[in-house]
């Protein structure tokens, strides 16, 4: 029993201790900073739906786009003009700028329609965001006619 504790040695040395400490304590800060800089970057982007689109043969309007903001700050949109699969689409309308708070909903009117609109026909807009990124992006919906 007594070889045994011979051969024991001492702990670990202050100066060791104190820079295990160090090197963990640089670690979590880095860690922390890559999850800061990547989930603030995300908040940031504009998330958007379209929450109804709608499609009236006659009147001065002929299709209100309802797009809800679901992201983390206001956004400016600029339609152009918008494609249907069934082959119709639609001009820029009275509103070819849009802005949208946070939490909020906002519609777009188009009025020159061209082409054969059908009811639950597939539509495409592509929408440019000018706020608070700029950025293109592209709507997808099905529209709804009477």
């Amino acid at each position: 029993m007594a070889r045994v504790l011979k051969r024991r040695r001492g702990g670990l040395p202050p100066i060791v201790t104190v820079l295990i400490v160090l090197a963990a304590v640089a670690a979590a800060g880095l860690v922390a900073w890559f999850m800061l800089a990547t989930t603030s970057a995300a908040v940031k982007q504009p998330v958007l739906e379209v929450t109804g689109a709608y499609y009236l043969p006659t009147g001065t309007f002929r299709l209100f786009l309802t797009v809800r903001n679901l992201g983390a700050s206001d956004v400016t949109l600029r339609f152009s003009s918008i494609n249907c699969a069934s082959g119709g689409s639609f001009s820029n309308g009275t509103y070819s700028s849009i802005t949208i708070a946070k939490g909020s909903s906002a519609v777009a009117r188009f009025s020159s329609a061209s082409g054969t609109i059908k009811d639950g026909d597939l539509c495409v807009a592509p929408v440019s965001i000018t706020s608070p990124t700029s950025a293109t992006i592209t709507l997808q919906f099905r529209v709804i006619a009477p």
